[in-house]
């Protein structure tokens, strides 16, 4: 059993214990639990209390000092710019492919402006593929 099941089962058993465990021992636990905590924090002060910008968050080190929150919209942006990214590229690949679109509506009307084809071509169903690669099948 490696360290990882082996916490995984603690951590279970526990669980299944506290649901068991009555109000009155609960709350002498964390009675005891408090005064673990004032008696820890009075022998060690120092260690006791750790500064919220000595300590390395998930979101990357933090800077000490007061002007930590001057940062903060830095952080911020460092969450949206991907956002606005994303968005910025779909904007672009949609008006690439209505253009694209355009020019091809553009040159098949084109071609049929300057074409000598009877009306009834322009009903056929191939006419457009005709258009397209300018072949005859």
């Amino acid at each position: 059993m490696n360290e990882v099941e082996f916490g995984y089962r603690v951590r279970q058993a526990l669980n299944e214990g506290v649901q068991r465990i009555d109000y009155k021992t609960a709350f002498r636990l964390e009675k005891a639990r408090w005064a673990a905590l004032e008696q820890y924090r009075a022998t060690s002060p120092e260690q006791a209390w750790v500064r919220p910008a000595q300590v390395a968050t998930a979101s990357g080190p933090q800077i000490e000092g007061d002007d930590r929150s001057s940062w903060r919209w830095l952080q911020r942006l460092g969450l949206v710019a991907p956002l606005v990214a994303l968005l910025v590229g779909f904007v672009g690949v949609h008006e690439w492919q209505r253009a694209k679109t355009q020019d091809e509506t553009a040159a098949i009307d084109f071609a049929l402006l300057l074409d000598e084809a009877p009306v009834e071509a322009y009903a056929d169903k191939g006419f457009g593929v005709f258009l397209k690669t300018g072949e005859a099948n």
